[in-house]
């Protein structure tokens, strides 16, 4: 996998690992990042729609994770647009295929805001 697209993907396990977010939020968000590297790495070389697919339902759980946690906060709000942006981002710079998203009801307002105001 590419040096930049893995640094990319560690940055992203570093700010959910510092995030101040109820600490079994943190747990899933990190184990959820944490697979995405294989994962990319799989779907990088084979183009398979299976590893494709498995990456958007990681991270749709992540942003599940973030939205219900029984300790919702405005930070794990925060991070899960950051999450979203950043992966899109990151898949349009390496032209991969976007990740469909089902942005969760709670978060839809929180991301309009990020949006609106960043």
């Amino acid at each position: 996998m590419d040096g930049a697209f893995q640094a990319q993907l560690a940055a992203l396990g570093d700010e959910v690992v510092a995030a101040a977010i109820p600490e079994g939020c943190k747990q899933t968000a990190a184990w959820c990042i944490g697979q995405l590297p294989a994962l990319y790495a799989k779907f990088r070389q084979t183009c398979e729609s299976r590893y494709g697919e498995e990456i958007s339902r990681l991270v749709q759980s992540l942003l599940k994770e973030l939205a219900t946690s029984q300790q919702t906060c405005p930070e794990a709000h925060q991070l899960a647009a950051r999450i979203d942006d950043r992966l899109r981002l990151l898949h349009e710079q390496f032209g991969l295929p976007g990740l469909n998203l089902k942005v969760p009801p709670s978060l839809t307002r929180s991301f309009r805001k990020g949006r609106l105001s960043g």
